[in-house]
């Protein structure tokens, strides 16, 4: 497959924040003092893993550090709205958006990495979690835990760039890596699923010209081993 340079726009193109459909917001309590293990320590013992179910306040803790902006700015390099946090993106674009979805049935959950909350989203609850979990299923045989669901703004990407598509898988993975590592360093049970999951987009009445599904990670409680 052949994928053409990406390259910064000259001029870049106008973009403006989606509006997801919200329910209801929920405002989520920001962590205390992070775990004390070392680096060496997490890289040495981080496997991919489905463990026991897991506690919504515990996802929330782990994408707060993973993903969550520690600060942000209204323009960048090319004029658009930048962020930093510790996952790396393009040109501090921050593209990724996490859906969270329970294996309880309750509606999806768009995280806000700004204020640290959970954004319910309209959705049909009952059919987003049956698709969802058939599809956790069908790359590792258990469904325990919270599936994460990246979704990225091409637009946005697009905006600033020229074939921004590799930009894109990039700054997904850059995501996924992140969680991963943060995952074991919490105590939590992560593990990459082999997906990119665009057919959820519209189950979540997201615009498939505008958003892309990347992939995603489903998090559960301590591993099995432990």
């Amino acid at each position: 497959m052949l994928i053409e340079e990406p390259m910064p726009r000259r001029t870049p193109l106008a973009w403006a924040p989606h509006q997801f459909d919200v329910v209801t917001t929920e405002v989520l309590t920001r962590p205390g003092p992070p775990s004390s293990r070392t680096f060496a320590d997490v890289i040495a013992k981080r496997r991919s893993t489905v463990g026991d179910p897991i506690k919504l306040n515990l996802v929330a803790e782990l994408l707060w550090y993973a993903v969550g902006w520690k600060g942000h700015a209204p323009s960048g390099r090319a004029g658009l709205p930048i962020a930093w946090s510790a996952s790396p993106s393009s040109g501090g674009l921050q593209s990724i958006n996490i859906v969270c979805i329970p294996d309880d049935g309750s509606a999806p959950r768009l995280y806000d990495p700004v204020n640290h909350a959970f954004l319910l989203l309209r959705a049909n609850d009952e059919r987003v979690c049956l698709e969802n979990r058939k599809a956790v299923l069908s790359v590792t045989g258990l469904q325990s835990g919270c599936t994460l669901r990246l979704i990225g703004d091409r637009s946005k990407l697009c905006a600033a760039y020229e074939n921004a598509q590799s930009l894109l898988l990039r700054d997904a993975g850059a995501v996924l890596a992140t969680i991963c590592l943060c995952a074991e360093w919490l105590g939590l049970s992560a593990c990459p699923l082999g997906f990119l999951g665009g057919a959820l987009l519209p189950l979540l009445e997201l615009p498939e010209e505008r958003f892309q599904g990347v992939g995603g990670i489903q998090i559960s409680g301590a591993k099995r081993d432990r």
